[in-house]
Order: structure tokens, then sequence, then C-alpha cells
């Protein structure tokens, strides 16, 4: 696994959940994966995932946020942290696949003009 964010990026232990979904990401997978969250549509990889609500069941009891889920360990981040994690990793991702740099680019701007960032 290439670990795009370590224990140092956290902003708090609890996130670790958002933190191990970035890390999870294979780099084949990484665009794609990003343009889905662009769209608000969640994806997991293995015992890591991330919700939005527009993935919820009708019965399902929505939220505010993005929810990161390790196991049994989950969280809900407010969107202004959701993308202080998805930036860095999308940073890190392109210092690798600079010819991304665009792709990501355009994504990073929908999900910042969508929740007002």
């Amino acid at each position: 696994m290439n670990r795009r964010l370590t224990e140092e990026d956290l902003l708090k232990q609890e996130h670790f959940p958002a933190v191990a979904f970035f890390n999870a990401i294979k780099n084949n997978e990484f665009i794609d994966t990003i343009e889905q969250m662009s769209k608000e549509i969640g994806r997991g990889f293995n015992e890591v995932d991330c919700s939005f609500s527009s993935d919820l069941e009708p019965d399902d009891e929505p939220f505010e946020g993005v929810e990161f889920a390790l196991g049994n360990q989950e969280v809900i981040l407010d969107y202004k942290t959701y993308f202080h994690y998805l930036e860095l990793a999308c940073l890190k991702y392109v210092s690798e696949f600079s010819q991304d740099q665009k792709s990501i680019e355009r994504y990073l701007s929908v999900i910042k003009e969508k929740y007002n960032l």
C-alpha cells in the first residue's frame, strides 16, 4: 500500500479512518476515486470506505459531511476537514504522477465549489 498520508497528517486521532481510506486507494484507481468523490459517490477498499449522505438507503439516518469507516471505527468529517485530507492526498499523488495534475485540480475545484470552501 502506498502511504500518501501519515499519522503526522492527522488533525485529530479519531480521523484515522480518513487517512486509512486515502492510503488504501491504489495509484491506478486514484483518479476514478477522486472523480466519484466529486460526484458524492462513496467507495470502499477492503475494510475501509467513504460514504456520502447520497449513498444512504431511504431508512438510514442522514448525516452532514463525509463518513469514513475502518472496520467498526467510523468518523463523520465536516466538509472543510474532509477537503483538508483530500487535498493533502491529492498533492502527494500529483507529486508522483504529475501528468494527472490537471484532472486532480479539476475535481478538487468541483468539490471546493460544491461545499463553498
